[in-house]
């Protein structure tokens, strides 16, 4: 329970931190209030709007966060973790990210990675900060392609070894509702981040780019989004 406490406390005063940003003090010392209606529109954004969103996005966070751990093994809470540099690096970035998106979906995605970042196994992956940044690149469609071709690639539909980790363009659109060009705009953008890989490369027959199957790398994010459903 005092890990748990701990958690919260560490989120609570990071927040407080961010909230103080040297940013619009640096906006109004470099006279953005000089600016004509560019200045003025600017300080009221980020006078009212940004910190609105700011504290909205940060009470949500630690909302889904205590519902999240609500429900963990203290047990399984890397507590070594927490109190390393990396763990403070790791709260900052993650904080900073979520304040400033606009999707409320997003906020539970980067609360559940956060969450695993300190749950053993989990927290023994590298390059977290990394899945923070492509995190933030991400569409909330954009993780949910990767989830459903991390899922066909452990429950694979194909009865064809040589075919069991392909996923077709086509089958990603209709199970999802998500329309083929955009589906397949998306996927070239996860290939981007060597989420996925473009299947039909190397293989015999006319190449069409609408075949995908995951990476290594996409399944360990994928992995570290459901391991604390």
């Amino acid at each position: 329970m005092e890990s748990k406490k701990e958690i919260l406390a560490k989120i609570d005063k990071t927040n407080e931190q961010i909230s103080n940003s040297p940013i619009i003090k640096g906006l109004i010392d470099g006279g953005l209030s000089l600016i004509p209606f560019l200045g003025s529109a600017i300080s009221s954004s980020l006078d009212t709007r940004a910190f609105q969103l700011f504290e909205e996005n940060s009470r949500k966070f630690a909302e889904e966060i205590q519902q999240i751990i609500g429900g963990l093994d203290e047990n399984k809470i890397d507590k070594e973790f927490l109190e390393s540099p990396e763990f403070t690096s790791i709260l900052i970035a993650t904080l900073s990210r979520n304040a400033h998106t606009y999707q409320q979906e997003k906020i539970k995605v980067f609360a559940k990675i956060f969450v695993s970042f300190f749950t053993l196994p989990e927290s023994k992956a590298s390059y977290k900060e990394g899945f923070i940044q492509i995190i933030e690149e991400l569409d909330i469609d954009h993780i949910r392609i990767l989830g459903f071709i991390f899922e066909r690639a452990n429950n694979p539909i194909e009865n064809d070894e040589r075919l069991v980790d392909r996923v077709l363009a086509d089958d990603i659109s209709s199970n999802l509702q998500i329309p083929l060009g955009r589906t397949l705009a998306y996927c070239q953008q996860l290939l981007k981040f060597g989420l996925v890989r473009d299947w039909g490369v190397g293989k015999f027959g006319q190449y069409k780019p609408d075949k995908f199957a995951i990476t290594d790398y996409g399944s360990e994010l994928a992995q570290l989004l459901i391991s604390n459903k």
